[in-house]
């Protein structure tokens, strides 16, 4: 081989390479020991090299859940914000009247009673859903009760609960006949009733 090539041969290899902090490598060329150029890789401090990083950041540990939202208690609380608002009473739904149209008690007439669903009772006493100011009408004078008979509209049946001077059922025009004398009825649309001296109307939906 001629000198040129050898010489080529014995040249260092002058590559980047890590340094180990706790051993120089040094390289010969020539007659000169050349020590290679140490690529920085970070601070070095009293333990050693150290990775350089961005900034701080905090890592969520895992099975650790986030804040609740606010005004949202946590799931499975028991204090009061947990505590489920009641719903207020809903009004029970009307589907007739007795409207008063005549008789001793000037103030009671044009007045209107609401018929419910369960039994409503009339008569001269405190006690009474619908309390009529007449003399000649019994304590506990009648009973109306609404009732659902299987493949029928529901009706409302008028009950005499043995009343003294009676209940008396019909059209205007004849509701006053003694053959209108009702211990039982059931109530039409428009019907009129006479209980003692006092008249009412039934109206429904």
């Amino acid at each position: 081989m001629s000198d040129d090539r050898t010489a080529r041969m014995d040249q260092p290899n002058w590559s980047r390479r890590e340094t180990d902090p706790d051993e120089q490598k040094t390289v010969m060329a020539g007659q000169e020991s050349v020590t290679p150029p140490t690529l920085p890789l970070g601070d070095q401090g009293q333990g050693g090299w150290k990775e350089k990083t961005g900034p701080a950041f905090v890592r969520s540990e895992p099975g650790r859940t986030g804040t609740p939202p606010p005004n949202q208690p946590p799931f499975g609380s028991s204090g009061p914000e947990a505590q489920t608002m009641i719903i207020k009473e809903r009004p029970t739904p009307v589907f007739a009247w007795l409207v008063v149209v005549d008789g001793p008690d000037r103030n009671s007439i044009g007045t209107v009673h609401t018929l419910h669903p369960d039994t409503t009772t009339l008569g001269r006493v405190s006690g009474n859903r619908i309390v009529l100011h007449d003399e000649t009408i019994s304590a506990q004078h009648a009973r109306i009760r609404r009732e659902v008979k299987e493949g029928q509209e529901p009706v409302f049946a008028l009950f005499d609960l043995g009343s003294r001077n009676g209940i008396y059922a019909g059209p205007r025009e004849t509701f006053k006949n003694e053959e209108n004398r009702v211990y039982r009825h059931e109530l039409q649309d428009g019907d009129y009733l006479l209980m003692g001296e006092t008249t009412l109307v039934f109206k429904k939906l």
